[in-house]
């Protein structure tokens, strides 16, 4: 049996700013039907970036969804057409106020595969340098550094839950560590 779906219908039931959502009907794996609820979300991008102590740059902000303040790694969603790694250098320096001399791809994750086509492309920054921030008019957040070792640990004690702040935690450690013992 191969594993696919087929669209046979889809509807679009929700147009936001940000997301759109679409009742789809499917013909499934075995030949049946079924509905697909699938929000469309642009994408985003999301930053480890350390400074040369060691230390990672997070952010306190308040999560409407969940009703409290969350720490996690800058990130911002992609404009339509917009390359991932242009995004989070804006992002970066907006939210943190630094640009990096080095940059490296930590790849990409799907953060919630049941009913979301978003994707989210992690990066390593390094080598910042820091100047101003500029936040979106309506963006709020508290930046605040830590060592990485720290929010390692933080991130597998359940501390820190933010997925793409665990996901790319995890990755920027394993790549350095590869390119220590390398």
């Amino acid at each position: 049996m191969e594993l696919k779906e087929k669209t046979l219908a889809s509807e679009l039931v929700f147009n936001g700013c940000l997301l759109k959502i679409y009742r789809d009907e499917v013909e499934l794996a075995d030949g049946g039907a079924s509905v697909r609820e699938v929000v469309h979300h642009p994408g985003g991008a999301a930053v480890v970036a350390l400074d040369g102590e060691g230390n990672v740059y997070l952010e306190r902000q308040f999560r409407y969804p969940y009703h409290k303040v969350v720490t996690e790694i800058p990130a911002g969603k992609l404009e339509p057409g917009e390359n991932p790694a242009h995004a989070i250098r804006r992002e970066l320096q907006e939210e943190i106020g630094a640009t990096a001399g080095r940059w490296d791809s930590l790849g990409h994750i799907m953060p919630s595969v049941g009913y979301t086509d978003e994707m989210l492309y992690l990066f390593l920054a390094r080598d910042l340098t820091f100047g101003e921030r500029h936040l979106d008019q309506d963006e709020f957040l508290e930046p605040f550094k830590m060592p990485f070792a720290e929010a390692l640990s933080q991130a597998a004690s359940g501390q820190i839950n933010d997925a793409k702040t665990l996901a790319a935690l995890f990755r920027a450690d394993r790549l350095m560590r590869e390119e220590k013992h390398g």
